[in-house]
């Protein structure tokens, strides 16, 4: 019924006549006169017994309830006859644009069939994509089962890209962009942006996120496939900018042998976009192939325990007034190859003065400034006890 009536509603804008629908039954499912919906009308049993159109006159139908003037003409939608339209009007007057009507009829049937398949395809599509990637342990014949009907292979290597849009799809809302139509062209960026058609999935994973699911071939082809990725992850943003969406992040995650452990390569992609907003690393592509990433990563890897142990050892360093200078200080001196004169240069400071100030730390720490270890040691804990705690706030390292 939801379809006749949403058919009708579309037909019923561009005729200057009043129609309705039957079904096989003969009871009205859709009409432009709504108070008609759900009546019989009994000629439609004969029109669908006949197979060919009727015309009813005034005469013929004035003994007949709920019969108007008009024409009724069987709907077919692959080769079956599915209901009847009527074309309420003096008969001479409808009967030139009875076929052109209902072929008009038919066609938009047809295509609301196909749309309203293809949402479900979607939605199904989408709540797979949660249950595999939203859930530690999934069960795999409940995953298999999916992947049969999905036509999706279950064997095949794949790793998880994420790409966050934040709260673009509330803004289109509010914008008066139809949020569907924006989605399907998001999806489609995505897929061009990766080079990703066949055998992947791509959906929405909620309003806020769009996961890629990319096949690979092997691990060879998993690190050439992340050869490019910042390159089309660029790509990506210039198209998604076209659409008013911006500051968006992108993610990749680790390679998964099956369909059902590809969350771990989900959980990973989610969890470097969380590191890159909380430390505003930018720009807003994150990868553990890429050696910048890395690096960032690598002194937030350190155990807390051990990192607890090792600031008790610095702890006349973080009590000392200049804590803040000398710590600055050692960190441009470390990002400059140990080097005091290029150190001196970067922080505008006198040589002898960076001198003075790292051997300070030298006595407060006994920490060789000199041994590459050593600076290395102090450098990462450092790297992470700035970014963890309010000094990070008021001082970038």
């Amino acid at each position: 019924m939801q379809i006749a009536q949403t058919v009708v509603k579309a037909v019923s804008r561009i005729l200057p006549f009043h129609i309705s629908f039957s079904d096989e039954q003969g009871y009205i499912i859709g009409s432009s006169l709504p108070e008609r919906i759900g009546s019989l009308h009994e000629p439609s049993k004969e029109v669908l017994e006949k197979n060919t159109y009727l015309l009813f006159d005034e005469e013929k139908v004035k003994n007949q309830p709920n019969v108007l003037p008009g024409i009724a003409v069987p709907v077919k939608l692959d080769s079956s006859t599915v209901g009847v339209l009527g074309i309420i009007g003096p008969p001479k007057q409808v009967e030139p644009y009875a076929q052109l009507i209902s072929k008009y009829v038919e066609m938009r049937w047809q295509e609301t069939i196909d749309k309203q398949l293809e949402e479900l395809e979607t939605k199904t599509l989408e709540t797979f994509a949660q249950y595999i990637l939203l859930n530690d342990k999934t069960n795999q014949v409940r995953v298999e089962q999916y992947c049969k009907m999905l036509d999706i292979p279950f064997h095949t290597k794949r790793f998880c890209i994420v790409v966050d849009i934040g709260d673009s799809l509330i803004s289109s809302v509010q914008n008066k962009t139809p949020v569907g139509q924006l989605k399907e062209r998001l999806l489609y960026c995505t897929q061009q942006a990766f080079n990703s058609y066949h055998n992947v999935i791509c959906t929405f994973l909620n309003t806020e996120k769009i996961i890629l699911l990319k096949p690979v071939q092997s691990e060879h082809d998993y690190l050439d496939v992340l050869e490019q990725f910042i390159e089309q992850s660029y790509h990506l943003i210039d198209m998604f900018e076209t659409y008013q969406i911006t500051n968006i992040s992108v993610a990749a995650g680790n390679m998964c042998h099956t369909i059902d452990r590809i969350s771990a390569s989900y959980q990973e992609a989610e969890s470097l976009i969380k590191f890159g907003r909380e430390f505003d690393i930018s720009p807003g592509i994150y990868t553990f192939h890429s050696w910048s990433i890395l690096k960032e990563l690598l002194p937030h890897q350190i155990d807390a325990h051990f990192q607890d142990k090792i600031m008790f050892r610095l702890k006349s360093l973080l009590e000392d007034d200049d804590f803040a200078e000398l710590i600055e200080n050692f960190l441009v001196y470390c990002r400059n190859k140990m080097n005091i004169s290029q150190a001196s240069k970067d922080l505008y400071i006198h040589r002898n003065t960076l001198i003075y100030r790292l051997k300070k730390i030298e006595a407060i720490t006994s920490i060789n400034i000199k041994d590459f270890e050593h600076c290395m040691m102090l450098y990462l804990v450092l790297k992470r006890y700035g970014k963890s705690s309010s000094l990070s706030k008021e001082r970038s390292f």
